[in-house]
């Protein structure tokens, strides 16, 4: 098993050699797993990092959580303390700790509950995090123990094995661009049966990722009768013109 030093060194490189067009599009497609995912869905509380340096990308889940009306929590560091302030917008951020975005307002987030997604170096099969070596995520986490936690990353960044600590604390659920694991369970970032699901997770992927519903039928290898027909169960046509059921 490589060292956290090594993984670091690693996925340094990996990022520093992702081409603008696939974080373009592995983003987009982790951003829609999460926006369809039942934890986003039924949270009222998004705490969220900023991505910097071809970290996964969050605008687009941070839209979609101010569209729904969400509160949005993103974290400032001061000195070996991150705490997280509300924005209603991006032009709450202005450049922080490490070059990083962070949030100009005051109001901080108690943290009581609500879903947190959380960035990292590197990852493995069990959820297990190999941070950028602060403990910022960890000093947070131990103390507002009632968060829902997510991690996001690409696939490269996911390993069969990371070394971990016992005080390490974990993420409940990974996404990356092919997979969701939650709990060392792997099932695919495919279509949710539930129909309600399924028309918040099409529609989603319709606006931000595919143009057409035959290109998402095709990508994700599904037919296309099967999703027009589960979504007219609940009264939801497609509409070619919107390109949404509505």
């Amino acid at each position: 098993m490589e060292s956290k030093r090594v993984i670091r060194q690693r996925i340094r490189r990996e990022r520093a050699n992702l081409d603008d067009a696939r974080w373009i599009r592995d983003t987009e497609r982790i951003a829609a797993a999460v926006i369809g995912h039942p934890w986003f869905v039924r949270e009222s509380e998004l705490y969220i990092y900023v991505d910097y340096n071809h970290e996964v990308g969050t605008g687009s889940i941070m839209a979609e959580a101010f569209r729904r009306g969400m509160n949005v929590w993103v974290p400032r560091v001061t000195g070996n303390t991150m705490l997280f302030c509300r924005i209603q917008g991006m032009e709450d951020l202005k450049p922080g700790a490490y070059g990083i975005l962070e949030p100009t307002g005051k109001e901080i987030g108690d943290a009581g509950k609500g879903l947190m997604i959380m960035p990292g170096v590197a990852f493995d099969e069990k959820c297990h995090r190999v941070g950028y070596g602060k403990g910022f995520y960890d000093r947070y986490l131990e103390g507002h123990k009632a968060l829902r936690r997510m991690a996001v990353g690409f696939e490269f960044q996911v390993f069969g094995e990371v070394p971990y600590e016992e005080h390490d604390i974990c993420s409940e659920i990974l996404v990356t661009e092919k997979r969701v694991i939650e709990g060392g369970i792997h099932m695919q970032t495919g279509l949710p049966k539930d129909p309600v699901m399924l028309l918040s997770v099409v529609n989603t992927k319709l606006r931000d990722v595919y143009h057409t519903l035959d290109e998402l039928c095709e990508d994700m290898d599904v037919r296309r009768e099967d999703i027009t027909g589960k979504l007219k169960e609940i009264g939801y046509e497609y509409d070619e013109g919107r390109r949404q059921f509505v």
